[in-house]
């Protein structure tokens, strides 16, 4: 069976399912998703857990599991997350082996990427909706993602004028992960307030914590020595890629938008809240490079989102390093 994002909080009041499959593209509402079905798990008495994908191999370990069931006195939590959703042969067949007589005493928990049209229709996705429970989750879009701020706020006893929400929409750009972050600093500084344009600011610039709007500012000037400065101080402190990317991600498409041909320079400027001194530095930057040196930095800012998401292991503060130097026209 499947459930809606809307329906999950009432499901976990009640009895669970032997088995879920919990799928997104957004880490931070599978973790979430996961995180709260383990916790109503653990009340219910699955007490101990373990992470299946920690194991070398696996298939052979889920296979395991459903045959060990009866020299646990505990009931078990399993997970096995997946980075791809297109299971090997050795995957589908120990899914429906787990299927066809799940252990009574085990929970299992199966969540990846969410699926696209033709794996929903594969056999064991099928298995996997017939015999357990499954939920997709997508990334909030449009007023949904406006909503999503604000009810982000509200669970941390917080609220905002429109234009503080619009603000955290606009320089978020969709990054849920960043945006989430933003909303933990604000809900440490500013505990139960209403919170306005003003304060977003200067959470987001605080040099001793964020300092996204020094680093941007620095690529935007082209000093080299300075970013590099800087993103040391942040690499060693509390600095967090997801908001440096989210704050550089920006600048890069205000630039391409000033290299547009016939652009009004003014109402881009006005459109993205642009005032100065940055109006002339986004002009400098915008006659120093070239649109195909803007063009892969965008590619390079969703290479580096897929890093900061866990989709690719490769370490995140030297591509930030380097798309910061490429903007300043240094690499």
């Amino acid at each position: 069976m499947r459930l809606k994002p809307g329906q999950w909080s009432g499901h976990l009041q009640g009895k669970l399912a032997s088995v879920y499959g919990l799928f997104s593209d957004e880490p931070l509402l599978l973790q979430e998703a996961e995180e709260a079905l383990c916790k109503v798990a653990a009340e219910q008495g699955f007490a101990q857990r373990q992470r299946l994908n920690h194991s070398a191999a696996p298939w052979d370990a889920l296979r395991d599991e459903r045959d060990a069931g009866s020299l646990f006195a505990e009931q078990r939590l399993l997970l096995l997350r997946l980075d791809s959703i297109k299971l090997p042969k050795e995957g589908v067949s120990a899914l429906q082996y787990w299927l066809t007589s799940p252990p009574p005493d085990a929970l299992l928990v199966f969540s990846g990427p969410r699926p696209d049209a033709s794996v929903q229709k594969t056999q064991w996705f099928k298995a996997l909706e017939s015999h357990g429970q499954t939920m997709l989750l997508y990334r909030p879009e449009g007023a949904d993602w406006i909503r999503w701020i604000e009810q982000r706020l509200k669970l941390q006893k917080m609220s905002a004028d429109q234009e503080a929400i619009q603000l955290l929409a606009d320089l978020s750009a969709g990054n849920l992960g960043a945006c989430h972050q933003a909303i933990l600093r604000l809900q440490q500084i500013y505990p139960g307030q209403a919170v306005d344009v003003a304060a977003i600011r200067n959470v987001l610039a605080d040099s001793s914590q964020f300092n996204i709007y020094d680093l941007a500012d620095a690529t935007l000037r082209a000093e080299p020595t300075q970013i590099l400065r800087i993103i040391d101080r942040l690499r060693s402190g509390d600095g967090e890629p997801a908001l440096c990317l989210w704050a550089l991600h920006k600048d890069l498409r205000i630039l391409a938008e000033l290299r547009a041909a016939h652009v009004d320079v003014d109402q881009v400027f006005r459109q993205n809240r642009v005032f100065p001194p940055r109006q002339n530095w986004f002009r400098t930057a915008a006659r120093r490079l070239p649109g195909h040196s803007l063009l892969a930095g965008i590619r390079e800012c969703l290479e580096i989102d897929a890093r900061i998401k866990g989709q690719d292991p490769t370490p995140v503060w030297p591509a930030l390093t380097d798309l910061c130097l490429r903007i300043a026209g240094s690499a």
